[in-house]
């Protein structure tokens, strides 16, 4: 019994969710779009680049980015393995961290168990030369620009080229593959979706997105619980402050989904008046 090729390609993936499952940190769609890059035999169209733990442990992307701005420590990196469902790539310095250390960690991290390691942007040609011959997981290579360096780095080890070019990311990464189409490419995708699809037209492999943080996320989510706590009801938000997946409640107890539903019931009683947590309050004065 065989499957015909039109119906195989009709069929979509089936969701499976539980009751705690939240769409807050998920990836735009937008990504899958990327060919993706294979490492060691895992399909790579996402990286959340973030070193947020909560981030870390609820993103569906395919790969963890963890870069930070202090002087690497493999303490860090233990705890977001810890954490991260997908494979983690670390930064390891190059720009805070230099010299010797950045092969040190590099080859720690390695055998902890990430799946590859960042150099940042101002690391020279010799680190990476240095770090690709002192470890086997892939190292990338991070550039801001389509210069010599790219060529060098390539030249020197780099398995995986991260663009993190700003505004310029699509142009960077059109010449980049132009000169090195079978390189893989991570680009940061932007934040909107136009941005994104313009970058994976441009030649990114894969793309880079940084999630909003917690501190928005949580911010969002109080004024709901403020506002069903005094009996007034409010429009779900999203991750973006606009309208918010109501999956985001699924969490939440019983009596706090009671409450909303009073909220909703209360909202309705003075639509004539006003909508939303502001109007209310604004009647009640």
């Amino acid at each position: 019994m065989t499957i015909h090729e039109s119906e195989a390609t009709m069929r979509q993936p089936l969701p499976v969710e539980n009751r705690l499952s939240s769409s807050a940190a998920r990836i735009p769609e937008q990504v899958s779009q990327s060919p993706g890059i294979v490492v060691q035999g895992r399909l790579l169209r996402s990286f959340a680049f973030t070193t947020d733990a909560a981030i870390a442990r609820n993103t569906n992307a395919d790969a963890i980015l963890a870069v930070y701005p202090f002087t690497g420590d493999p303490t860090i990196t233990q705890a977001l393995l810890s954490v991260a469902r997908a494979p983690l790539f670390v930064g390891v310095g190059g720009g805070t961290t230099t010299g010797p250390r950045v092969i040190q960690l590099a080859m720690i991290a390695e055998m902890q168990g990430v799946s590859g390691v960042v150099l940042n942007a101002p690391s020279p040609t010799a680190t990476v030369y240095d770090v690709s011959r002192a470890v086997n997981v892939p190292v990338i290579a991070t550039v801001t620009a389509c210069n010599g360096l790219v060529d060098e780095k390539i030249d020197a080890g780099a398995a995986i080229i991260n663009v993190a070019a700003g505004g310029k990311t699509p142009h960077v990464v059109r010449e980049i593959k132009q000169r090195y189409p079978l390189v893989p490419l991570i680009a940061t995708g932007g934040g909107t979706p136009d941005s994104m699809l313009e970058t994976i037209a441009s030649g990114a492999d894969a793309l880079s997105w940084t999630p909003p943080s917690i501190a928005a996320w949580q911010h969002s989510a109080m004024e709901h619980y403020r506002c069903a706590s005094e009996g007034f009801a409010m429009p779900p938000q999203s991750r973006h402050g606009k309208h918010r997946s109501p999956s985001l409640y699924q969490d939440e107890p019983e009596a706090l989904l009671n409450t909303r539903n009073v909220s909703a019931q209360t909202a309705a009683s003075t639509a004539a008046t006003g909508s939303g947590c502001e109007s209310n309050q604004e009647n009640r004065r």
